[in-house]
This record gives structure tokens, sequence and C-alpha cells, in this order.
């Protein structure tokens, strides 16, 4: 089993080195957007080469693999049309030639207009622990965000645009694009519409799209807010092989109104999803996501869902899950 767990600090932890120690060596990393002194003044952007090439020198130093980009340059005005998105498409372009110079061979990305939401960020779980969540019913008299609202037609023409114009890109460079489904997965917030959020939309966006570098970020808790047979949607992408990256969290209730928990109290079948990806060889990376902050974890970040016992927690649980998948397979023996 391959974990690239995300690692978002700007240099070095203890962190890391607990990551090590249970054995986790390789990396999903974000673009190096820190400044080097209190100037805050920087001669390359995140996505030049330079600056991505001392990144991946410094994951590399600490031990890891540098798998995943899941990070990306600004491109709201590419998803809403905007004047100005050609700056940002080629900004786009230039991060995945520099991850192909790299040898980084997956970009996640997303089509959220105005990115994930949660409404809820004190919410409290099992035994007290700080957990998130998301309540339709708290954005109801919100007004749009600043730029504005857009409809689903809109964004599919967007979409469609921005990926014949980066796929010969990325096919090039041999960075596969895969892309991380809307959360939540509603049809619109704020006036604001989400296209990839059904299981027909992703079927949609491959048979449009069919190369080998148009695939899926499979997020498991916002796939299971999709269908109530996650096993069967696992299965079916995995024969479609678009599945590069997965996200594997857990949540309870629906897509409306969730709440994020420990990955071991979920709603879905994670036994047989498991067995799902190493019956169809599956070899791809998974990284934990959005877990729940324990009590005395002093080396939380600001982020919520991204606390180090909570990860460590969902880490160990899934090393374990899938060594009982595989030896219920057979393997391991």
């Amino acid at each position: 089993m391959r974990i690239a767990e995300i690692l978002v600090e700007s240099s070095p932890t203890p962190f890391w080195d607990i990551l090590k120690q249970i054995g986790v060596d390789e990396a999903t990393g974000i673009l190096p957007r820190w400044y080097p002194d209190w100037r805050q003044w920087r001669s390359d952007n995140p996505w030049d080469y330079s600056s991505l090439s001392n990144y991946k020198r410094m994951i590399e130093e600490a031990g890891f693999k540098l798998t995943v980009i899941e990070d990306n340059p600004p491109m709201d005005k590419i998803i809403y049309g905007l004047p100005g998105k050609e700056e940002q498409l080629e900004n786009v372009a230039k991060l995945i030639e520099n991850m192909g110079k790299l040898k980084i061979p997956i970009w996640c990305y997303n089509w959220m207009p105005d990115g994930w939401l949660r409404t809820r960020t004190a919410l409290r779980g099992r035994g007290g622990a700080l957990t998130s969540g998301f309540d339709e019913e708290d954005l109801k008299e919100a007004p749009p965000p600043k730029l504005g609202k857009i409809d689903k037609a809109t964004l599919w023409k967007n979409l469609r645009e921005f990926l014949k114009f980066i796929l010969p890109i990325a096919e090039d460079a041999n960075v596969k694009l895969a892309i991380h489904p809307d959360d939540p997965p509603l049809d619109e917030v704020r006036g604001v519409a989400r296209i990839m959020n059904t299981v027909e939309a992703f079927d949609k966006l491959i048979e449009e799209f069919p190369s080998e570098y148009n695939g899926i970020t499979f997020d498991h808790s916002i796939f299971s807010l999709m269908t109530n047979d996650l096993v069967s949607v696992v299965r079916h992408f995995l024969e479609k092989k678009r599945i590069f990256f997965v996200h594997f969290r857990e949540v309870i209730g629906n897509k409306s109104k969730f709440e994020e928990v420990f990955i071991d109290e979920g709603m879905t079948r994670q036994f047989e999803e498991m067995r799902e990806y190493i019956k169809h060889g599956f070899y791809g990376p998974f990284r934990v996501d959005h877990t729940p902050t324990l009590l005395g974890d002093t080396m939380q970040l600001s982020v919520p869902g991204y606390s180090v016992l909570g990860r460590i927690h969902a880490i160990g649980y899934l090393q374990g899950l899938f060594r009982a998948a595989a030896e219920s397979l057979g393997y391991y023996q």
C-alpha cells in the first residue's frame, strides 16, 4: 500500500519523523507559498521551476518521495471565464510542465468556484474530539461570493475549454490530472452551481475526455454522499482505470448536513471497498483527510481536519484495513 500523506509545513517537523516511523514514505505536497524573510518578497512564483525544485529537494532530503501536488495557482478566472483567465491558464500550464520536469506524477485539482465548504469547525465528536461539519441551513441567508453566481452550463463549458488546453500539456509532461469531487456535492451553494457532484458527472467527464491522463481523486466521504452503494462506484471507476489518487476518510449524514468523524465510525463498507482496490491491482497513492483533533494534540495545524494525532490514528487504521483485506484475498500467506 502506498500512503502519500500531505505535508503542508514550510520545513521538516517532528510529524514528518513520526510518519517515517509508522511506514509512510511518500508525500502529497502543496505549492511552496512561504517567503524567505519578513519582507514577503520572492523572485519566483510557487509554481515556477526553482520554487518547486527546492521544495521537492526538501521533501526528498527528509526521506519522502513527492508523488502528488494538491494545490494550484489561482484559477478563479478560469473557472468563471473572466478576463485575465489567459494568464491563469499559462500559470497552470507552467505548473504542469515543471511537475513533469521534476517527475511529480499526479496533480490533484478541483472545479469548485468557491472551494470546499464547512459551516461548523468546532463540533464535538466522539469523546469530545474537535471536528467540523456542514449544514446547508447555515448558508440559507448568505449572499453569493465575491465573484457572483454561475450556472452549471457555464461551468461545464469552462471545464471543457480548460481540459482542451491543459490535457495535451499534461500528456506531454507525463502528469496525470486527478479532479477532486465537489465538497459538499450539492447542486448549488449561495447561488453558485456545482458540477462535479454526481457519479454521472464523472462518467461524463471521462467519456468526453478519454485520455489516460484524465482521472479522479476518489474522496470516499464525498462519493459516499452521492451514492448508497459506494463499493459498486469504487469498482466502476477502477474498471475504467480512472482513479489516480485516493482520499480515505469518513462522514456521517447526507450531502446537505454532515459531520466529519473518525475513520472507524463512518457509513461505508470499507473492507469491501479496500478489497476492490486490491482485486483491481490499484497501486496509486492514498492519503487520510479531515480527521478529528484529539485532546492534547499540541502539533495540530490551524486548519480544521489536519491534526497530527488524528492523522496518525487514521493512517494506522488504513494500514490495518489494507492488511486485513489483502489477507482475505490470499496475500501475505
